[in-house]
Parts: C-alpha cells; structure tokens; sequence
C-alpha cells in the first residue's frame, strides 16, 4: 500500500511539474508571437501619409534628380517619396524678400507627393535672382504693432527646406533670416 501511494505521489508530482513547464513555455511562446506579430504588422503597415514623409524628410538623405524635366527630390530609403517643385509661379515681395541687390521674389508651390498624389502643397519663396530659395516665412504680431516674420525650426516647411533651399552666400536658413529680418523660432 506504501509503495501505491508513493507511485501515486510521484505521478501526480510529475503531472504538476509537467503542467507547469507547459504552462510557463506556452506564456512566453504566446507573448513572443504576439511581439513578433506586432512587429511584422508594423513593417507591412503602408507608409504613405504625412507623419511617414515628415519622418523621412529628417531621417533619410534625398537625392536631387530631373524627371520630365523637372527637379525633383527623391527619397533614398523610399523613392515613392518626392518632392517636387511645382510649374506655377506669382510675383511675391514682403519686407522679408527685399533686403537683397535683385529686389524681385517670386511664390513657387512645393509638393509633398508620395507615388504620384500630393499628400501636401507648400510655398517656397525665390529672392536675389532665384539664388535663395527657403518656404514663407509666417507672420504674427510685432512688439511694435508691426508684422513679425519668422520660421518655426521644428516644422515640416524648414525641414523640406533642409532638403530642397538654397541659401547663396549666407550657407544656411539662419544666414537667410539673419539678413532677412526674420526670427528663428524653436
């Protein structure tokens, strides 16, 4: 009857342990498949709206090609992403874009596109004979009652400017603002 009873134990000891041991390994295989699934749901996601572009205007180098005779910015980690500078063009001056030898501006659309939709349109101001190209500068109240322009370095229109502006001899966004009049906000 001893020996009964122990075999016994030791069955049900070993059912207990058995159960346990599956029980822990089918936790973590859950848990695994789960992340793995998640992961790969991420990767397959489309990456087509704004937040994707914007990420790669700021992660990723863009090459400078011509297309149709046009110019146009490629994105080298995902080349459905473009910009493209558009064909219509007005005459634009503001205080801002006077401040150079040639006076004269002129208002050009950027597009945004992914494929071939424009997922955003932007404006791009040409001064100095086309040898500065930066987006339009925002405007809001002065201290002195005035007009106050600045760029916002932390928007979308800075960071294609990164990619597609040309800023002649001030090197940079902030030279152009510098002689510009214009703030530089973060």
């Amino acid at each position: 009857m001893g020996a009964i009873l122990i075999f016994v134990g030791g069955v049900v000891a070993g059912a207990l342990c058995s159960w346990l041991i599956t029980h822990k390994y089918y936790k973590r295989a859950a848990a695994e498949l789960k992340d793995d699934l998640a992961r790969q749901t991420e990767q397959l996601r489309p990456k087509n709206t704004l937040s994707d572009f914007e990420r790669l205007v700021d992660s990723s180098p863009w090459t400078k090609r011509h297309i149709d005779m046009r110019e146009v910015w490629v994105c080298d980690a995902e080349n459905t992403f473009q910009i493209v500078e558009g064909e219509d063009s007005r005459d634009f001056t503001e205080r801002w874009t006077t401040v150079y030898p040639d006076r004269s501006g002129s208002a050009s659309p950027i597009y945004l596109k992914v494929g071939s939709a424009v997922i955003k349109e932007l404006t791009f101001v040409s001064m100095d004979g086309r040898r500065i190209f930066v987006p339009m500068a925002e405007v809001r109240p002065g201290r002195d009652g005035g007009a106050e322009y600045f760029w916002n370095l932390n928007s979308l229109e800075v960071k294609v400017c990164h990619v597609v502006g040309s800023y002649y001899i001030y090197n940079d966004l902030e030279g152009v603002a510098r002689r510009s009049g214009v703030t530089i906000v973060r």
